[in-house]
């Protein structure tokens, strides 16, 4: 994805996207180096309402199943010190190698 020139974020979340089949041993790393991740982002389709009313099921929507497969939330607050930054930086450079 490219971001614009001139674009501003939202600090709301931030995230980044691994390989689908390590996402959950990156996750698990980086909470073991007690950095506070999350996924927070998953196909809706797969969710147990859409799949039940809808009949909705892996494969429906492959390229959302792939953004919520691969997709992991890392830390971003007001009061996150540059330090920290660098400390999740090198969390997730370890976590991906």
């Amino acid at each position: 994805m490219k971001i614009l020139p001139g674009s501003k974020s939202a600090r709301h979340l931030f995230t980044i996207m691994v390989p689908p089949k390590k996402r959950d041993e990156v996750l698990k790393n980086l909470q073991d180096k007690g950095i506070g991740v999350a996924v927070n982002f998953r196909a809706i389709h797969l969710l147990s309402y859409y799949r039940q009313t809808f009949g909705y099921k892996r494969g429906s929507f492959p390229v959302a199943e792939r953004i919520g497969d691969s997709t992991i939330t890392l830390p971003l607050y007001p009061r996150l010190k540059d330090e920290e930054v660098e400390y999740v930086i090198r969390g997730v450079i370890d976590a991906v190698a």
